[in-house]
């Protein structure tokens, strides 16, 4: 009686077993183009440095090894304070417990074109926002080219401040910024040193310890719901931010 029971309990499936969503954009140029268009024409253009090559591989040798050269803000990816907040801490001060947990992913869909959202538009949306939360936006974001301007919608600086006092621990969204990009570097000038503080939204996020995560997808797939969600950055102390893979799940148990 006692085997018998045992076998059958070695013949069932079991622990943790959900459906992934991943939510993660490849380290592409096409993705690059996708987030920002045409600000990233220039061929010497930070976000453009993505750089593969193979170090070993079957032809000599017996193993495949790759070199890897990348920015620190392409993909989807998180940034921390030291990328805005001048005396912030880097990418090994960050606490990962901010970046796994329950997430609202609010419907925001704008249809892809520019909007500021506001503290009106975050408090009425669906699932609502719990002090704790991760907040996702879905903003139905249209990906651009390289020949066109990209359209995104961003936060005023009132809805931040609306989200940082309900306690939120990070902030993903699915454009390259919470900050209006085109604008930041064409209407205000936050390029230029002499413009400061520059990236508002960024500095009310990252300046109350809200991690931000850009280049989000597939949040049409959970918009208006509560999920769990985890986009854990690699451990590379110095860096101002850090691709992620982020996953979101619905708890489940076999």
């Amino acid at each position: 009686m006692q085997a018998h029971a045992v076998s059958e309990q070695h013949g069932k499936k079991r622990g943790w077993r959900p459906e992934l969503i991943d939510l993660t954009r490849p380290l592409t140029l096409d993705t690059v183009y996708a987030l920002f268009g045409d600000l990233v024409a220039d061929e010497e253009s930070y976000f453009r440095q993505i750089q593969i090559s193979t170090a070993l591989d079957f032809t000599t040798g017996n193993a495949t090894s790759c070199y890897l050269s990348i920015p620190d803000h392409v993909g989807t990816h998180m940034d921390v304070p030291v990328h805005t907040v001048e005396g912030g801490y880097a990418l090994e001060g960050a606490d990962i417990s901010r970046l796994i947990g329950v997430a609202a992913v609010l419907d925001l869909d704008r249809g892809g074109v520019d909007y500021a959202y506001t503290p009106e538009d975050l408090e009425s949306a669906s699932p609502g926002v719990l002090e704790g939360d991760i907040v996702l936006v879905y903003s139905g974001f249209r990906d651009a080219r390289v020949t066109e301007r990209m359209h995104q919608t961003y936060f005023t600086v009132e809805a931040a401040e609306w989200l940082v006092e309900r306690g939120v621990r990070a902030v993903g969204v699915e454009p390259c910024s919470p900050d209006h990009v085109h604008d930041g570097l064409f209407v205000h000038g936050w390029a230029d040193p002499a413009n400061r503080p520059a990236w508002p939204i960024h500095g009310v996020f990252l300046g109350n310890d809200i991690y931000i995560i850009e280049g989000l997808t597939n949040l049409d797939r959970i918009k208006g719901s509560r999920v769990k969600f985890a986009a854990l950055p690699l451990l590379v102390p110095g860096l101002s931010g850090s691709p992620v893979r982020a996953v979101a799940w619905i708890d489940g148990q076999e």
